[in-house]
């Protein structure tokens, strides 16, 4: 890759780690240096306020651009403010619930903790191949604690989160029953982050809400469901909850970001600029995503985000955007439900990228070259100098054949950066466009899009940034509306602030002197205080043995566990007279184990990700379990375990073939997106060797097979065949599939809302012919 050059002739390597050692040096040895003395008791300078400054002018390239000032100066506090150093205990936890989660939680102390997941494979697999932990343990499921308030589940919910804060903060002595305030700053830890973690009894994501507040220092705060009077127009008398999915009005959502910075004075009353007590928020309840500004020009009408607006100094009196530039925090949201939000968590904790993809989709000239991916992949380099550690695709490298290729056989890349255009279910790609059933299987990853819309709906697996999170992203930053190019900063920058180890929260989000420094419409999904680490295989933390962890007392007050895989216990194959659920859960704790990572005589360290099957290629039992014999719970066991085990063997067709052989009836919404992501991968296979014969036949079978009510993959599907298709030499054998496909499909199920699809497209193709 070459290096392009920075505005003073350095190069962008050689800047950035420039930049990289200057930050670090101001608190590699905990002393405080002359500049971090002026930033530690000081508020960070007021920029100007001119809109005019804001909005015009060139791109902000490098990070030792002027307008960063406020940025650098904070960032020295954030990289000394990180709490208590913690040795990871090289084990992980599986939990049946969220009350054991809690309980497990309480484990941790400020000097050691360890990842705990909510048992549902989709999840655990994935996490459990990236980590590779010596030891694997399921939890017991826990009573809920004594002297509960009668009648006030919401009450205990909430007593039970913030002890578990508290408990996974400190070490108990026996009969020490006195535990920090999980509401405040755990000041007996030192220098903890300078952040805080909102949320509230109902939330689904309580129980990442704990994790991230116990695992980062962060205190846990206590926000209710959005309210407003007579519903969202005035339609009915009292209060309305908003909840995700509502949209209220400018008013009403500002009105709700005071709200939470009231809450958060009596905690920092030294907050309202960065660099001081409290500079990032983790939104992790149950409020709205967007809101509706209905006036002014109607470039900046429509939707805006609401976590963008929360964190803004907002003046008194009336609200005016344009002047709402500065920030005193930047913020992140988990979403998903107990399990997913955990794993986000957990991944955020102890997971690190340790390959990128910068992929670019963008031609030259202004304004797109600014945002070309080279010079960003040369920087993220710095620290990811292994070979192979870092790929960048263009041109014509860049392309949807390379897509599909490069993701072969799963997503293997941790970061992942890209640039496109398009819709909530289209990005734009060389002999695309991409849909969501392109987005790879794969593990955990932080993902970047520049992209309008992508995360309009991301709690919605059939949209972009919905299947990415489906996949296994636990970070993801995009656009909820359209966004204009210049409201994401450069990947060049981006990159540079990366290696900076700046926050991603605030490495993504532009400022005051940036061109679309006001409350915009980019969302951050994720931890926010989640940072890159320089490169693992010379910084990784050193992990301890279970075993020594547990000889010098600690965990005393997490639940029993029951280890996976104890030597006596493990046998080679299921048992000959095993029934379907036996074999199963034979099958799961055997996927488990392939997942350890070598034990503490071997080495120090965790192995890196492994993307091979067990060594007993659990597939053979697999495919023989009856699924009809199953109960529901176990089926979805066994859907992941076929997803995961097949995906990343590189046997999709066998899959899809099984997938296809599950009644219709009986697929989860998992299994028709299984399905959708393999036949596209399918279909890359055909058209990479240009077969176009037996491409037509696959799209043929696939075009006539019953499609949920509503799904849009059948139309998917054939705009990508009849893009293959357009060539004159293989329109009238098309014609005359599209033909026969309409006819049978007309005479077997009338009703079909593939008839009209294929009638459209057949007028399509005979007006192509003609011409």
């Amino acid at each position: 890759m070459r290096t392009n050059s920075a505005a003073d002739g350095r190069s962008l390597p050689t800047l950035a780690l420039g930049v990289f050692c200057a930050l670090a040096a101001a608190s590699c040895d905990g002393r405080q240096t002359a500049s971090e003395t002026a930033v530690v008791g000081a508020k960070a300078p007021d920029p100007p306020l001119d809109p005019n400054i804001v909005r015009s002018g060139a791109a902000v390239q490098d990070l030792d651009d002027p307008r960063l000032a406020y940025l650098r100066e904070a960032s020295i506090r954030w990289r000394r403010f990180q709490g208590p150093e913690r040795m990871v205990v090289d084990q992980v936890c599986l939990v049946p619930d969220v009350p054991t989660f809690l309980a497990t939680v309480a484990g941790w102390d400020e000097r050691h903790f360890f990842p705990i997941l909510i048992d549902d494979p989709q999840w655990t697999l994935p996490f459990l191949r990236a980590f590779r932990p010596a030891r694997i343990v399921r939890c017991q499921p826990t009573s809920p604690t004594a002297n509960r308030s009668p009648g006030n589940a919401a009450y205990d919910r909430w007593q039970d989160a913030l002890t578990a804060v508290s408990r996974g903060w400190v070490h108990e002595a026996p009969g020490d029953a006195k535990l920090p305030p999980a509401g405040a700053f755990p000041r007996q830890a030192g220098l903890t982050p300078p952040g805080a973690v909102l949320s509230h009894p109902e939330s689904p994501m309580l129980a990442a809400a704990v994790a991230l507040a116990a695992g980062r220092f962060q205190p846990l705060l206590r926000v209710e469901p959005m309210t407003v009077e007579g519903g969202l127009r005035n339609a009915q008398n009292g209060p309305k909850t908003l909840g995700f999915t509502d949209a209220p009005t400018e008013d009403q959502a500002v009105e709700f970001a005071r709200k939470v910075q009231s809450r958060i004075v009596p905690l920092a009353a030294s907050h309202e600029r960065l660099g001081d007590d409290l500079d990032f928020l983790t939104l992790a309840g149950d409020w709205p995503y967007r809101y509706r500004v209905d006036s002014g020009p109607d470039s900046v009408r429509g939707e805006r985000a609401v976590d963008d607006l929360i964190g803004r100094v907002l003046a008194p009196g009336p609200y005016d955007s344009d002047k709402a530039l500065l920030r005193w925090a930047y913020t992140g949201r988990i979403l998903g439900d107990p399990p997913a939000s955990v794993y986000r968590a957990m991944c955020s904790l102890f997971l690190q990228p340790e390959t990128a993809l910068f992929w670019d989709t963008y031609g030259g000239g202004r304004p797109w070259e600014e945002y070309e991916m080279t010079s960003a992949a040369t920087t993220f380099g710095v620290i990811r100098p292994e070979r192979g550690a870092v790929v960048a695709r263009s041109g014509d490298g860049s392309d949807l054949a390379s897509w599909h290729h490069v993701f072969q056989p799963v997503d293997r890349f941790g970061l992942l950066m890209i640039n496109s255009s398009g819709e909530p279910k289209r990005f734009a790609i060389r002999r695309g466009p991409g849909r969501p059933s392109d987005v790879p299987f794969g593990g955990p990853a932080v993902v970047s899009m520049i992209h309008s819309f992508s995360a309009a709906l991301p709690d919605d697996p059939s949209t972009i940034a919905g299947r990415f999170l489906d996949h296994g992203a636990y970070i993801y930053f995009g656009s909820m509306y359209e966004p204009y190019l210049p409201a994401f900063r450069t990947p060049r920058l981006l990159a540079q602030l990366i290696v900076a180890q700046v926050p991603l929260g605030a490495a993504l989000r532009e400022g005051p002197y940036e061109r679309f420094g006001l409350p915009w419409r980019l969302v951050y999904l994720g931890d926010p205080l989640f940072r890159v680490h320089p490169s693992p295989s010379l910084y990784r933390p050193v992990r301890m043995s279970p075993e020594h962890w547990s000889e010098i007392g600690a965990g005393q007050s997490a639940p029993p566990v029951a280890i996976i895989g104890r030597e006596e216990d493990r046998e080679d194959r299921p048992a000959t007279d095993a029934g379907p659920a036996e074999t199963l859960d034979w099958c799961l704790d055997a996927a488990l184990l392939s997942f350890r990572g070598p034990s503490h005589d071997e080495s120090p360290t965790a192995s890196p990700p492994s993307f091979a099957p067990a060594v007993v290629d659990l597939r053979e039992f697999l495919v023989a379990i009856d699924r009809d014999r199953l109960d529901p719970g176990r089926r979805s066991i066994l859907d992941e375990l076929m997803i995961d085990q097949s995906t990343t063997a590189g046997a999709s067709w066998p899959l899809l073939q099984w997938l296809l052989r599950i009644a219709p009836q009986d697929r989860s919404s998992r299994v028709w997106r299984a399905i959708e992501t393999t036949v596209m991968n399918r279909f890359a296979d055909f058209t990479r060797v240009d077969d176009f014969a037996n491409a037509l036949d696959f799209w043929t079978d696939q075009i006539l097979r019953p499609w949920p009510p509503g799904s849009e993959f059948p139309s998917h599907f054939t705009e990508r065949f009849g893009a293959v298709a357009d060539p004159p030499r293989r329109l009238e054998p098309y014609r005359r599939r599209l033909a026969d496909a309409l006819s049978r499909l007309t005479a077997r199920d009338p009703s079909s809302a593939q008839i009209s699809l294929l009638a459209a497209e057949l007028k399509r193709v005979e007006e192509a012919s003609k011409r």
